[in-house]
């Protein structure tokens, strides 16, 4: 299932966005998204697409290193064609040394360990056992 930006804004404000830390879940954020400007785009010279950003997520979650991943949202206008990150949340067992090999071609600029920002008001009950990182592209 696709979604729209109109519909991701409209629960993104109900959640207090901007005032509260908000994120959206890897299938709100990816599926439909085709904006090459929604995600990474400071990396230069070779930024990555969108649907490598998408792809090589995705096959963290199919390969069960992760269980959870989330976008966290910082601009709802710009690109005028769906929300911007410049920031991903990940839960699960991987460690950071294999989180690092697998993301390398997305060019992160810093992964942190545990949550850099506020925890966000919408991440619901997780598993506080696993790991959680921080990724930052600037």
């Amino acid at each position: 299932m696709a979604f729209n930006k109109a519909d991701l804004i409209t629960k993104l404000e109900r959640l207090g966005f901007p005032e509260n830390e908000v994120v959206l879940t890897f299938d709100e954020f990816f599926v439909g998204n085709h904006f090459e400007n929604s995600i990474g785009v400071n990396i230069y010279p070779n930024k990555p697409s969108v649907s490598l950003f998408r792809n090589t997520f995705f096959k963290l979650l199919e390969e069960k290193l992760v269980d959870s991943i989330f976008i966290r949202v910082i601009d709802i206008e710009e690109p005028e064609e769906w929300v911007f990150s410049d920031t991903v949340y990940i839960i699960g067992s991987i460690s950071i040394e294999l989180l690092e090999e697998r993301i390398r071609d997305l060019f992160p600029d810093d992964i942190n360990e545990g949550w850099v920002y506020e925890i966000p008001v919408n991440i619901g009950p997780y598993d506080k056992t696993k790991n959680v990182f921080t990724i930052f592209w600037d």
